[in-house]
């Protein structure tokens, strides 16, 4: 008993840091999942089901950073795992930045834009994957995630690309500037999760 208390002072705790990052990932990926539904399905429409999430995802960020910030011994350097950890919250908060603008327009179903809406949530999974192949050492694996994200953030840049020709087709300008900003939101929600997928791929060299 003594041994034991001697050693919960002397040693540090014992903090899987790669495991918060996979379950910030799980968090983000549950959003975007959340919020293709919300815009794009015929599901019941419950906003404060999706706030709920972001909220839940604040904390979470919150307490990582404590977390790290309080630990002396990391796996690699605190600054890596604090930006991954910044840009995943980063996605959230573009997140919440594209409801504030549907909201202000008070444009409420982007069935029109379900292949953008349906790319980032495959994006994310390949990103979560990403984060459990880390966690497990499969570090091979990890660097075929990043690679799968690069390519479908090409293919939602096609399908973004091909959503602006059509739009700029319309005559109603309102509706035209209105939706080009939210395919532009929806463009930097990728954008942040390419960020993460390329300081994933920095943790594997700094491991390496």
């Amino acid at each position: 008993m003594i041994l034991q208390k001697l050693k919960s002072w002397i040693l540090p705790k014992e903090i899987n840091f790669f495991n918060a990052l996979v379950q910030q990932s799980l968090q983000t990926q549950h959003i975007i999942e959340a919020l293709g539904n919300f815009y794009v399905e015929n599901a019941p429409k419950n906003q404060d089901a999706l706030l709920g999430l972001i909220a839940e995802a604040k904390k979470s960020y919150s307490a990582n950073l404590k977390e790290l910030n309080a630990t002396f011994i990391t796996p690699i350097d605190k600054e890596a795992i604090s930006r991954e950890h910044n840009q995943l919250y980063w996605v959230t908060l573009s997140v919440k930045h594209l409801m504030v603008e549907i909201d202000t327009y008070q444009i409420y179903n982007l069935s029109e834009y379900s292949k953008l809406f349906d790319l980032l949530q495959q994006q994310m999974e390949q990103l979560t994957e990403g984060f459990k192949k880390l966690e497990a050492k499969q570090y091979e694996d990890v660097l075929r995630n990043i690679d799968q994200i690069i390519h479908l953030g090409n293919d939602l840049i096609k399908a973004y690309a091909n959503a602006l020709a059509l739009l700029f087709k319309e005559q109603d300008m309102p509706h035209v500037l209105m939706h080009k900003e939210i395919l532009s939101q929806l463009k930097e929600i990728s954008k942040r999760i390419h960020i993460c997928a390329n300081l994933l791929e920095d943790i594997i060299f700094k491991i390496n």
